[in-house]
């Protein structure tokens, strides 16, 4: 008998959302209807989810009605399912917005920075937008932070959340926009309980390995970005969006499953019953 891994935690993951006043990107996708789509797939998964991460530029130009719009949907979903919700902010970000329109505290400029405990998992945000700028980075005294909060262990180990991710990155004119100072965040994770970083920014799904540690990449539920030959520039495209679902397993794995959020045609449904008489039982 296979005796299966059991998920001891489970965390979706959403990326860029990119809520604006109006109501629209490129002139004709509706950002809440492409957000509500994927918070959609992940409730009607029926996975047993722990929590709601979201990995920065949850708005695209900073409005304060965005950041409304933002949470007044969230809410609607985890009023359902009771998902605490983890946020990172983005280079699209305004962190003072963010803070008052989003998280409910008081307006800061300074970075936010955030930890969330979840049945002995730690959830850390690292904001590593850079006011007026696209690229991101880490300065020193997040990095001491970070490294403070990763100094006692957690039960379950600690998931990492940042907008950039620390990732090689495919497309070239994404490249240039990347995360800086990745040594400060090396050094940083060094020695901690990090089990798995969650990140953005790049608008297409990737996943890499940083200091040892996995690293998943969700697009953006607003729109995609086509890989492109070497100096292809950007190509964005109204499809492929997706969420997924970050699973942390008893055996110390951790696996990462996209859940389409566009629109699908059911072909066939196959209920578990056939499946119990076909092969090899699973212990869990």
């Amino acid at each position: 008998m296979t005796r299966e891994p059991i998920a001891t935690h489970r965390v979706a993951h959403v990326s860029d959302s990119h809520f604006t006043a109006s109501g629209l990107m490129h002139g004709s996708v509706h950002v809440a209807a492409t957000y509500s789509g994927a918070l959609a797939a992940l409730e009607g998964s029926g996975i047993a989810i722990d929590a709601l991460v979201h990995t920065g530029d949850v708005a695209d130009a900073g409005e304060a009605d965005a950041y409304r719009a933002a949470a007044i949907l969230t809410r609607e979903t985890t009023q359902r399912t009771g998902w605490p919700v983890l946020w990172a902010a983005g280079n699209h970000d305004v962190r003072a917005a963010m803070a008052a329109g989003l998280l409910g505290e008081p307006a800061t400029d300074g970075p936010l920075d955030r930890v969330l405990e979840v049945r002995g998992l730690r959830l850390v945000s690292l904001d590593t937008s850079i006011p007026g700028r696209v690229e991101g980075g880490v300065d020193e005294a997040q990095a001491e932070w970070l490294r403070s909060v990763l100094a006692e262990p957690a039960e379950h180990g600690t998931v990492l959340a940042l907008h950039h991710p620390p990732v090689p990155v495919e497309v070239t004119a994404m490249a240039r926009l990347h995360l800086e100072h990745q040594d400060r965040l090396e050094a940083a994770l060094a020695g901690g309980d990090v089990r798995a970083i969650l990140g953005g920014h790049l608008h297409y799904a990737t996943s890499s390995v940083f200091a040892g540690v996995p690293v998943h990449v969700a697009p953006s539920t607003a729109y995609t970005i086509r890989l492109t030959r070497p100096a292809g520039g950007i190509i964005a495209v109204d499809g492929a969006r997706a969420a997924g679902v970050l699973s942390l397993y008893d055996d110390g794995r951790v696996g990462y499953s996209p859940i389409p959020a566009d629109p699908q045609h059911v072909l066939d449904s196959t209920p578990e019953d056939v499946f119990l008489a076909m092969g090899v039982d699973v212990e869990h």
